[in-house]
């Protein structure tokens, strides 16, 4: 369940990298284990570290005076980004649908407008000369209701 969530909000590759830190690793490991360039892996890494998903602990080569950083997965903060995400999609949606719900929606063949505009240009678009009709957006409607309805399943499940 957490899996697919961080599927939807990461890369790929991101999952990937997670999927490697099932213990401690270097980054240069992870690179040649998964057959990538050391500065992709870096790049995965950072965007898992500023999610709070990975952290790491930086040691300094004596001899060389190069640093090098063991990562690790954090898995006590997965499930807290999974929900972190869910809840923000939620909100998104619920704006979406206070936006389709409070407003009456009129289109022409170039587009959708709000109904004060359409009043404003005598409900006649200003681009293509067409008269505008009301917009039936009930389907948008109930898709946003029914992915929101999916989102708070997955919240309540993880």
């Amino acid at each position: 369940m957490v899996r697919d969530i961080l599927v939807e909000s990461l890369s790929e590759d991101h999952i990937k990298v997670i999927d490697k830190l099932n213990k401690p690793k270097y980054d240069e490991d992870i690179a040649d284990n998964m057959g990538m360039k050391a500065t992709v892996v870096r790049t995965l890494l950072n965007d898992l570290h500023e999610s709070g998903l990975v952290e790491y602990e930086r040691s300094k080569n004596k001899r060389t005076g190069w640093y090098t950083y063991l990562w690790k997965r954090r898995d006590d903060k997965i499930r807290d980004y999974a929900r972190g995400y869910l809840n923000k999609k939620i909100m998104d949606l619920n704006g979406k649908l206070n936006d389709e719900t409070q407003s009456i929606i009129f289109k022409c063949a170039c587009g959708k407008v709000p109904y004060e505009a359409a009043m404003d240009s005598g409900f006649k678009c200003n681009t293509c000369n067409n008269a505008y009709s009301e917009y039936d957006n009930s389907e948008v409607v109930d898709d946003i209701v029914g992915e929101i309805t999916r989102l708070n399943s997955l919240l309540e499940q993880t």
